[in-house]
């Protein structure tokens, strides 16, 4: 994921320099009210990031799944933009105890891991744009709730021979511990990135958006009959490099 975030910076950075010596070196030609219409680069935009779907297309699992609705007013060199976001951590853990043995039955307990984030976020970008691409520069403010739960649950299986092999989980299971803490996240994210005219009000926009972000623990609760949450989760602080946004928006 980290080879495929940087490879999407370089390729929009390259294209930014590119388009950037296109505009400098060629004549200024007057825009007129026909070619804004034709390329609407001042007004308003509503979107959604459809990335997280081209991981489930190609099977495979993303390390966060950012899941947004974005508004975004466009000026002639600059973005305002805020957004709703919903990020789905994927931490597998893959920790196994056998707690019983007995002649027919071997008993597991595994643990799961169930982290997410709510957040808004507004900021700005330094844009330009040639024919049918802008590029942009830019970064903003992160505040929201973070989920932090961890939690654990038995499953037995026959002991038909040992060792034992191919060792699968139900898919449903009753959880029999539980450790769950609400966090405040704030932060900051910044983007880099290119518009595509799709049409006259349709635009796609592909950005590299890693962000920082501090969690702090507000409250928490537990329910560990066997004692195997210790303590709190202490406030941290994350860096996220994984972020890759492809946004559909509609222009009005």
């Amino acid at each position: 994921m980290k080879r495929m975030a940087f490879f999407s910076l370089m390729l929009v950075f390259t294209a930014f320099t590119f388009a950037q010596n296109t505009t400098t070196n060629s004549e200024i030609i007057p825009e007129t009210k026909s070619s804004d219409t034709i390329v609407p680069w001042t007004g308003n935009l509503i979107g959604l990031n459809v990335y997280p779907a081209f991981g489930v297309i190609g099977g495979g699992i993303l390390p966060a799944s950012k899941m947004f609705f974005q508004y975004r007013r466009m000026y002639e060199k600059f973005n305002v933009r805020a957004s709703l976001n919903y990020i789905n951590y994927y931490n597998n853990n893959n920790r196994l105890d056998i707690v019983g043995v007995n002649d027919t039955m071997m008993i597991f307990r595994e643990f799961d891991n169930n982290f997410y984030t709510f957040d808004v976020r507004a900021g700005g970008e330094y844009a330009f744009h040639v024919d049918k691409f802008r590029f942009f520069l830019g970064g903003g403010a992160i505040v929201g709730y973070h989920n932090y739960e961890k939690m654990y649950y038995h499953y037995g299986k026959k002991l038909t021979d040992y060792p034992m092999e191919n060792i699968v989980s139900p898919l449903i299971n009753d959880i029999l511990g539980q450790y769950q803490a609400d966090m405040l996240k704030l932060g900051v994210d910044f983007t880099i990135g290119a518009d595509v005219l799709l049409s006259e009000n349709v635009v796609l926009t592909v950005q590299y958006a890693p962000e920082i972000a501090y969690h702090k623990r507000m409250a928490s609760h537990k329910n560990d009959p066997e004692n195997i949450f210790l303590g709190d989760v202490d406030n941290f602080s994350t860096f996220r490099p994984d972020f890759i946004d492809i946004v559909l928006s509609i222009g009005f």
